[in-house]
């Protein structure tokens, strides 16, 4: 089992989340614009359902980090958790979430 590569695709699924967030944040103020608030409400309400969804992944992906972590210490190799999450693309995480959290202020 190569957790790695696990927490690697579990990343990318955190990251589909937070793009899919940031464009349903982006399509419910374009909807408001156009006057339907109870549309643009219910895309907000999605966009902060996936954000939510996101987190579960942060907190599946720590689990798989941790087990990596172990994984590399067993293998003779130091490896830290957050130096395999940033091997991984930490920093782009973190930047998409924050963008999209600034935007549903």
């Amino acid at each position: 089992m190569d957790n790695k590569k696990i927490a690697e695709l579990l990343l990318k699924v955190q990251m589909d989340d937070l793009k899919d967030a940031d464009k349903l944040v982006d399509y419910a103020h374009k909807i408001n614009a156009e006057g339907d608030t109870s549309i643009a409400s219910a895309l907000m309400a999605r966009a902060k359902s996936r954000l939510s969804q996101m987190n579960e992944d942060k907190r599946t992906i720590e689990s798989v980090m941790m087990r990596a972590e172990q994984e590399a210490a067993m293998n003779g190799v130091s490896a830290s958790t957050s130096d395999i999450y940033a091997e991984v693309c930490k920093d782009w995480v973190d930047s998409w979430e924050e963008k999209i959290r600034s935007k549903l202020m």
